[in-house]
């Protein structure tokens, strides 16, 4: 029954959800209210004493999980044969890699030999490096690896180049190099040999030095006649770094001394090299700082926007401080709730702070809404709060079961990063409850409000009295418009879709993503490929041979193609070349004296004087590279003659080694090249053997694929045809696709789950199918319009956003709840949109929504996209709730 008192509607029972059964619960939450108010300076003090111990406990015992893979369940068939893989091969998972980009192969391989060197002198953060380029074995042995037609044209090409070698390597200075080019330029039609790269690239490396910039002469792209392979100026490390799980950021130390050693050893752009770092250890890394950040920012924000909208509901200070410390002491009693039953966060349930103070703040907002009103239809300040807790408990109750069915529909589902957070923030909606309805009362009666302000006053008049009698006006209006736009949405849901692209959940301007797509572009670099375990090593080749038949396999790969084919005639071929050149690369076991700056400027000025006859004999690349060279002898003579004597030496300096620099080391590997000798398995570096072959005799089969996997439906392409022939392959393709899946049907399970434990609920608590209905038609038609919403925003579903519906589901039926039960309530001349509960809706939703939204400020794309599904959705279902619920309510009256 419901009467008027004062013009306002006074409430005397619950309604159908609570009978005379429930009665008894009614009046023990005014008793228990009405003991927490007259102990409330024991509550406090006792939630202070609490909150010291909780917050020691929790910094002592929560961390937090950044490994991915561990937020799919490891009983998955595939997991369990990627964690066999892992077991036996630990390196090629956690680590993080170095990609050296040079403007010159010697830059490159410069800049990987002093980084290696400062890398070994710590092996307590890097116990594990690996670098093939470094290893002796592929630089005495790598002409061995070059196919018969590619050595051959080595061969011609060094031959060609011979004698100009071997004259300079007797005297392998500036001035050596000027007196060369001056004799090959007066004698040009005795060369063999086309001179434009190298008068190119002499030219260029003059006119850097006059203007003071970094430059180095690449002797290798030189000799190579410029036909060097593409990838020639990169280079790549592997780490195996020491990472600190009891850190919040375990690989923090790893990651900032290999940054500090970039600045040490000038691996920039301004000395012609580029260090980047990718691989999984730094995509987690950068990641957790992207989410920690994010969720600090979202978290404080999220805060700030409660405090806010809390004052433009509550109208008091005292009223809202009293809110927002028992907000604040539920989250850390959440947090200690997580450190206890999880012992630590994942990548998703670390958002679990921002949704609790989305989702917490709802029941201390019922509560203390309901308890103005009560004080505006004149009730006594000290029993209001016990009347309160009596009128709206039950209310809170259900919307704390149906909220967190909404979470805890995912525990039973392999997708334990979700279930982790359904734990931890199913549990805190109960602690909030619990805290609303003990905490909040006792704050509320020391820090009292002023009653005569904080009154609830009905807005049944001017322009918002209009606006909100519409839904009454215009009920068929609103039926037939909510018809359609659920027409609509069930046209436009068909084109959603999931993306399980783990690299799109993560910031694209970091380093380490960049770097990754960066690589993935390029299809002869194994950034994406699958692995097979085989017993043998014939199982191993017999696989590869299959494997490397299909269609959309590049190459499949063992141990054994580490073993140079056809290495009888290729070592005769090396043989031959050693014979030819060997005495020509060698060094002079003593350097000759150096000229002076005045005979190496003399030499510089007779190739000056000598390239006009050059130029007029030549054409073609040779003469404009020989004229590009004469302008670059001029520009240096004229900055030379403005110079002091420590200046030009200084300058010449700087110019012989920008020029003979690289040579040396060039002439170094060129001479070791010449040494290969066979190459058995026997031979083959021990480190990399250990990424091929497990100590019990097995080898591992790496496939690679032939088109760049940047699709969903390549990556399923390229896995379905390794699986044809084997089905145990595992790696990033299949733990992507195989986690999307997985996914995709926790969310199934959990939404179908959730939606049949709520809609039980919910005949059970209100005891009537119409009234159920009337909670579950506007949240059906919110569902849709978000599901459509996403699609009109371009905004897939993921890993991160996946838990939205569900949850959507369960906070929007605590508005269709709280909305039935007060009309059914009211009498037939109340509108339900000028009460307390209305605005306790709307508020709280907007406070949820503000939070929610928050998310979009993290510069993690996981994070965000979560942020903008919550707030679409809880809008959608918030216009539901306040349009087309009481339009079905009033015609619900009208047929009574």
């Amino acid at each position: 029954m419901a009467c008027r008192t004062g013009g306002r509607v006074k409430i005397n029972h619950l309604g159908p959800m609570m009978q005379a059964e429930n009665r008894r619960l009614t009046r023990a939450l005014g008793l228990w209210v009405g003991a927490m108010q007259r102990h409330a300076i024991a509550v406090v003090l006792l939630a202070a004493l609490l909150s010291a111990g909780l917050l020691h406990y929790t910094g002592r015992h929560l961390s937090v999980d950044t490994d991915n893979a561990n937020m799919l369940s490891p009983t998955l068939p595939w997991r369990k044969a990627e964690r066999v893989m892992d077991h036996w091969f630990p390196q090629m998972s956690h680590t993080m890699v170095v990609v050296i980009d040079g403007d010159t192969p010697e830059l490159a391989d410069d800049a990987m030999r002093r980084l290696l060197a400062k890398l070994k002198s710590r092996p307590d953060l890097y116990p594990g490096i690996f670098a093939p380029e470094a290893e002796p074995f592929f630089r005495r042995n790598g002409l061995l690896y070059q196919s018969d037609k590619e050595l051959l044209q080595t061969a011609d090409q060094l031959q060609q180049a011979q004698p100009f070698l071997g004259t300079l390597a007797q005297d392998p200075t500036v001035h050596g190099l000027f007196i060369l080019l001056d004799r090959a330029a007066t004698h040009a039609a005795a060369q063999g040999f086309d001179l434009a790269p190298a008068l190119d690239g002499i030219a260029a490396g003059i006119r850097a030095t006059s203007a003071g910039k970094f430059y180095q002469l690449s002797w290798q792209e030189l000799m190579s006649g410029g036909n060097a392979m593409p990838d020639a100026t990169r280079r790549f490390i592997d780490i195996s770094p020491h990472l600190d799980y009891s850190s919040l950021l375990p690989a923090q130390a790893p990651m900032d001394t290999l940054r500090e050693m970039f600045g040490q050893l000038q691996l920039d752009a301004a000395h012609g090299v580029r260090a980047r770092v990718t691989g999984a250890v730094a995509l987690e890394h950068e990641e957790l700082q992207t989410v920690v950040h994010g969720m600090g920012l979202a978290l404080a924000a999220a805060l700030l926007m409660a405090i806010v909208l809390l004052y433009l509901a509550l109208r008091s200070l005292r009223l809202m401080l009293s809110v927002v410390l028992t907000l604040v002491f539920g989250l850390l009693c959440t947090a200690s709730f997580a450190a206890a039953a999880i012992g630590h966060l994942n990548m998703i349930s670390i958002a679990f702070g921002v949704l609790y103070v989305g989702l917490g703040l709802d029941y201390g907002l019922y509560l203390c809404m309901q308890y103005r009103e009560l004080l505006g239809q004149g009730v006594s300040a000290a029993e209001a709060m016990p009347r309160a807790a009596r009128d709206v408990g039950g209310f809170m109750l259900v919307c704390a079961l149906t909220t967190s069915l909404g979470f805890l529909a995912f525990i039973p589902t392999d997708f334990t990063g979700i279930s982790e957070l359904g734990i931890i923030s199913g549990a805190g909606m109960f602690i909030s409850l619990a805290l609303s309805l003990s905490l909040l009362p006792a704050l509320v009666r020391l820090l009292p409000p002023d009653a005569a302000r904080v009154q609830l006053q009905p807005a049944d008049k001017g322009l918002l009295g209009r606006v909100l009698s519409w839904p009454y006006t215009y009920a068929r209006q609103i039926w037939i418009g909510a018809g359609l736009l659920a027409l609509g949405s069930l046209l436009l849901i068909p084109r959603a879709h999931f993306d399980y692209d783990p690299i799109d959940l993560r910031d694209p301007a970091s380093e380490s993503v960049s770097t990754f797509r960066d690589l993935l572009k390029d299809p002869n670099i194994p950034t994406l490929t699958l692995s097979v375990l085989t017993p043998d090593a014939a199982a191993a080749q017999a696989l590869s041979r299959r494997l490397s038949a299909l269609p959309d396999v590049r190459r499949a790969m063992s141990l054994l193609d580490f073993i140079p084919q056809d290495q009888t005639q290729k070592l005769s071929d090396i043989g031959d070349l050693a014979l030819t050149l060997g005495p020509g690369i060698t060094l002079p076991a003593q350097a000759a004296a150096a000229a002076s700056d005045t005979a190496d400027f003399a030499a510089m000025t007779q190739l000056r004087q000598d390239l006009p006859t050059f130029i007029g004999q030549s054409h073609g690349a040779a003469a404009t590279a020989a004229a590009q060279l004469l302008q670059s002898l001029q520009e240096f003579s004229a900055r030379w003659e403005t110079l002091s004597s420590a200046q030009r030496h200084e300058l010449m300096q700087r110019l012989d080694k920008a020029l003979i620099g690289a040579m040396p080391a060039h002439l170094d590997d060129l001479r070791l090249a010449l040494q290969a000798g066979p190459v058995t398995e026997r031979d083959l570096p021990p480190q990399l053997v250990s990424r091929w072959r497990t100590g019990d005799g097995q080898y591992r089969v790496e496939i690679w694929p032939r088109e760049i996997l940047d699709s969903p439906a390549a990556m399923e392409r390229f896995i379905k045809q390794v699986r044809s022939i084997a089905p145990d392959a595992v790696g990033a393709p299949v733990s992507e696709m195989e986690a999307g899946k997985t996914v995709v049907n926790a969310f199934r399970q959990a939404f179908i789950s959730s939606f049949i434990a709520i809609t039980l609920l919910l005949l059970i608590l209100l005891r009537s199918v119409a009234d159920t209905l009337l909670v579950l038609v506007p949240l059906v038609l919110a569902g849709l319009l978000t599901m459509a919403g996403m699609v009109l925003l371009g905004v897939p579903f993921n890993f991160a956003n996946v838990i939205a519906l569900p949850l959507i589901l369960g906070v929007g039926v605590d508005y269709g709840v709280y909305i039935v039960q007060r009309g059914r309530q009211a009498d037939a001349n109340v509108n339900i949109l000028q009460t307390s509960t209305a605005r306790a809706v709307l508020f709280g939703a907007l406070i949820t929504m503000a939070n929610f939204g928050n998310l979009m400020l993290a510069k993690h794309p996981g994070t965000v996209s979560m942020g903008l599904l919550l707030t679409v959705g809880l809008g959608m279902t918030l216009l539901c709730a306040l349009v087309l619920l009481p339009s079905l309510l009033a015609r619900g009256r009208r047929g009574g």
